[in-house]
Formats: C-alpha cells, structure tokens, sequence
C-alpha cells in the first residue's frame, strides 16, 4: 500500500497548526485570568463608648429647672453641675480603669500656655467587666473661689484654669482607650463640656490570596504556569509549519536569457530542417556565439520546447530549453 507523501505533510502540517491553535487560545485564556485574586475583609473587633451625661443646678430657678440638662449652661447662675461617667463594651471584656479630676492653672505667653500648679479634685480607679460608672460633680462656686486664690497667691491675674475628667481604660490585648472631658469657658460666659463622648471601633483586615489555576487536559496548573508554558508550546508546534512553507515558497527562476533579450526575434529560420544545428548546452555558450558571429537569435518553440538559434552561413547554433507552458503542465 503506497502512501501519499504529499497529502501526509499536509495532514501533519494541519495536524501541527491545530494544536499551535489550542495552545493559542489556553495563551490568551491564560493572560485574560490574573494570577492571583486577592479578598480583602473588615471585622470589627470590638467596640468602646465613653459618655458624660450631666445636669445643673442653678442659683435662680426662673428660666431653668434644677436637674436640667442643657449643651451650654449659664456661667452666672450656675452652681453645681452634676455628672455620671459611663463606659462599655462589646463584646464585654475585663479590665481596670482609673479617673482624675482635675484642675491645671495656667497663664498664657506668646500663645503658649505656662502651666503654674494643678490641683486633683477627685480620683477613681477599679476593676470591671463589660462595664462601669463613675459619679462627678463640678463646685463651679468652688472652682471660682480657687481661681481667685492661685490668682492673689501668685499674682497672676491673668491666670485661668482647665477643669477637666481624664478617664484611661486598660484592657489586656488591647491599646488603651482614653477620654478627657474638659469644662470650658466661652467668652460669652456659658459653660459647656467639650469631647462628652468618644466611640471608638477597632477594626482588624484580613487579607487573603488565591493562587488561580486553570486546567489543561485534565491537568490543574496555576495561571502564571500557563502564561509560561502555552505561549512556548504554541510556538513550537508553529515552527514546523512556518519553516515548511518558507522552505516550499515559490520562488522565480532567474532568466537565463536575461543579457540577450533584446537580441532576440520570434520566427523559423529556413534552413531548419535541412541542417543539423550545433547544440549548444547552456545560455551562456549562446552568448558566446553570438559575440562572435554578431548574429540575430531567433527564437520560436518546438513541442515543449524554447528552441533559440543563431544561422551563421551553412551552421546553425541552437540551444534549447524546457519552455515555461512546458513546466506550468509539469507543475
């Protein structure tokens, strides 16, 4: 059983450029998908809350009801502003906790405060679990009065006080929450609390990355694999077919016949037939002959043949080729 050469390169050849093609199309899947897919989550670990509530109570009663609570509370009438500090969290954890407060005397030079003593009015501190409260009292009487001594022992006139709770909350494997709750004055002469409550929420992210894999003929590798490998193995099953080609490219026949082309008539000579011609083997001894008898080269076509031939007297010069139809038919 004879096998067809030609038809079996075509087959592998075809055979070589389908799978080049797969392996094409697993490239582009490949760097279509990224390497790696990274999620990122947010938990909340744990929440902590710090709040002041407060009422006053008052010198004169007309306007405002002992007990009240107001955000702003009027410095002249006011006498006592009472207080409970509460702190949780979830979810509930043991810890300790300790509070002061306080009042720092100070004067103020080139905007920078110069602080001349401080006294501590009351303290806390405990252990709890979840939870605890603490009740405060700011003596705004009191706190005129020694206002008005650090001035005269001092003699700073000038000298104003900050009132205020510092709370510090110690919970183990966590950082420290802390709150100062400050009793200010403003210049229109209210008293209000500034940073009364404090929220604070401990917010952990986790990270985690997934290797992506893709599968080839039952095969899991990861994507970056992929990117290596399918782009190689497309290439080097397109060589075959790419050098085959080149190799069978058509190429033209260099024209023998080029230098004599404009020496050459199409006719028969006469004497074709009653003479036997000199064969000559190639082109070149045609032009040879030609330089030498200085004769016109007539060329017409015998059967499959371009006959090219130069009469010199009683001598005919022929040199003969397979014509170009000839080869076309061949072909």
């Amino acid at each position: 059983m004879s096998v067809d050469k030609g038809k079996a390169i075509k087959v592998m050849l075809a055979v070589f450029i389908g799978i080049a093609a797969l392996f094409g199309t697993y490239s582009v899947a490949a760097y279509r998908t990224s390497p790696s897919t990274t999620r990122v989550e947010y938990k909340t670990s744990y929440v902590e809350r710090g709040e002041l509530t407060h009422m006053g109570f008052f010198s004169n009663e007309s306007v405002y009801q002992n007990g009240t609570s107001l955000s702003y509370y009027p410095g002249k009438i006011t006498r006592i502003i009472t207080g409970n500090y509460m702190y949780a969290t979830t979810p509930g954890a043991e810890g300790k906790y300790k509070a002061v407060l306080r009042t720092d005397y100070y004067v103020t030079s080139n905007k920078k405060r110069i602080y001349i003593t401080n006294t501590t009015r009351e303290s806390w501190s405990g252990e709890f679990s979840g939870s605890f409260s603490i009740p405060v009292t700011f003596d705004v009487g009191e706190l005129e009065n020694d206002l008005k001594e650090v001035q005269g022992g001092t003699g700073l006139y000038r000298a104003s006080g900050d009132t205020y709770l510092m709370v510090e909350v110690n919970v183990p494997g966590r950082e420290p929450f802390t709150q100062k709750v400050s009793l200010t004055t403003d210049t229109s002469g209210m008293l209000r609390f500034s940073n009364p409550a404090k929220d604070y929420k401990k917010v952990e992210r986790h990270t985690n990355t997934t290797i992506n894999k893709m599968d080839f003929a039952g095969r899991e590798m990861t994507v970056s694999e992929g990117r290596t490998l399918f782009p190689a193995m497309a290439l080097l099953f397109l060589v075959p077919p790419l050098g085959f080609a080149y190799t069978r490219r058509e190429k033209k026949p260099g024209d023998e016949m080029k230098g004599l082309r404009k020496f050459i008539v199409d006719g028969v000579p006469s004497e074709v037939g009653s003479i036997d011609p000199v064969t000559l083997e190639s082109a070149g001894d045609l032009g040879k002959v030609f330089d030498l008898v200085d004769k016109p080269i007539v060329h017409y076509v015998e059967g499959d043949q371009d006959v090219y031939a130069i009469v010199d007297g009683g001598v005919i010069y022929e040199y003969r080729e397979v014509s170009r139809r000839g080869k076309k038919k061949a072909n």
